[in-house]
């Protein structure tokens, strides 16, 4: 139910637009594990639900639908610091994909941005003295140095994490196949 509020709320905050009745039915769907039959008297159900769930979500979020994206930061540093447009579009990539872990949870935006550019920095072997810490733009937190760190490492151990899902995956399927 909390998933299917915070997906409505997040459908009118961002730019990803999806009806209360998209969101409806794919809340009673999944909920009746894909029962057509079981789904369609739920609807209701789910709809009174899902708006109910939204306003206490709204309630404990103190009505703070302001959201400050990393994408904003790694532009900011990019252009302030003269980093080349391939940098920034891989720290861009970097958010994107750690969009389906934790990261964007438990670090600031700033700190977020600040971490992919210097993977995307490295990765690339880009030669930068660049210190980013030092921007006159983009405001950071106190132990930011420590708290970046922190997060690129979360970042690598995501990457990893998705290697080692993907091997067993194919491992999985190469048991699967039947031999001819």
């Amino acid at each position: 139910q909390i998933a299917g509020a915070c997906v409505l709320l997040a459908s009118k905050v961002e730019e990803n637009k999806r009806s209360l009745q998209d969101i409806t039915r794919a809340c009673a769907n999944v909920a009746s594990k894909g029962k057509t039959s079981e789904a369609e008297k739920s609807y209701k159900a789910w709809e009174r639900l899902l708006k109910q769930q939204e306003i206490a979500l709204l309630e404990n979020i103190c009505f703070d639908v302001e959201i400050e994206h990393p994408y904003k930061s790694i532009d900011a540093l990019g252009a302030e610091f003269g980093i080349p447009v391939y940098i920034s579009k891989a720290a861009t990539a970097h958010v994107n994909d750690c969009l389906r872990s934790t990261i964007c949870l438990r670090y600031r935006p700033t700190v977020i941005a600040a971490a992919a550019l210097y993977l995307a920095i490295g990765i690339h072997r880009y030669e930068s003295a660049v210190n980013l810490f030092e921007s006159r733009i983009v405001e950071f937190p106190n132990n930011v140095e420590h708290e970046t760190e922190s997060c690129a490492m979360d970042m690598l151990e995501f990457y990893q994490r998705e290697a080692e899902s993907e091997k067993q995956a194919k491992a999985q399927q190469r048991m699967q196949r039947p031999s001819t």
